[in-house]
């Protein structure tokens, strides 16, 4: 029995694949106490690839290009106090909400955290992320990620770079790292 080897260089052809990815790039910040926000990766965000130049900067959303395709759809979220140091954070929350009519978006996945102990201690930031398939069934499909704190009556930020996640006055570490970003890629 002969066995054929296939050279993955050679093999793999990217032209025509389906994917995007967009980070966060400036600090969303001063948003509002229980209250939940788009992330503005059209106002503040950088997009790294569209392979279908399909990204809805208006709506900071991803329309997607196939009405029947199956999507890979990754997310990051870094939620902090407005002010760090007074580590406000009680409930947080990230969903990716799909839109199929392209307007009208509904929750479909994600996660959250409530981080107030019993002796009202809180958090001063954290990063909720996940992956999931997502089978389309419409051409006008869109997709978004959607942020939520609950501050104890203070504001909080949706953070674009790793250290400012860290309490530390002048740390460096991961200063180029994102810790928000959307990622889409068709994989069927």
């Amino acid at each position: 029995m002969a066995v054929s080897k296939i050279d993955p260089v050679t093999s793999i052809d990217l032209a025509d694949k389906e994917y995007f990815h967009v980070d966060l790039t400036t600090a969303q910040g001063s948003l509002g106490d229980d209250t939940a926000h788009v992330v503005d990766f059209g106002g503040s965000g950088t997009v790294k690839y569209d392979t279908k130049s399909n990204f809805d900067s208006t709506n900071d959303a991803y329309l997607l290009d196939s009405s029947d395709g199956v999507y890979l759809i990754s997310y990051s979220l870094a939620i902090k106090s407005a002010t760090l140091t007074t580590e406000k954070i009680q409930d947080v929350g990230a969903v990716v909400r799909i839109a199929t009519d392209g307007t009208t978006f509904a929750d479909v996945n994600g996660s959250g955290a409530h981080l107030m102990d019993d002796q009202s201690h809180e958090i001063g930031s954290l990063t909720l992320s996940g992956s999931f398939i997502y089978k389309s069934t419409t051409a006008t499909t869109k997709v978004h990620l959607y942020a939520y704190a609950q501050m104890a009556s203070t504001n909080y930020a949706i953070s674009h770079q790793v250290n400012q996640l860290l309490n530390e006055v002048n740390v460096t570490f991961g200063a180029n790292a994102r810790p928000t970003f959307l990622s889409i890629v068709r994989i069927a």
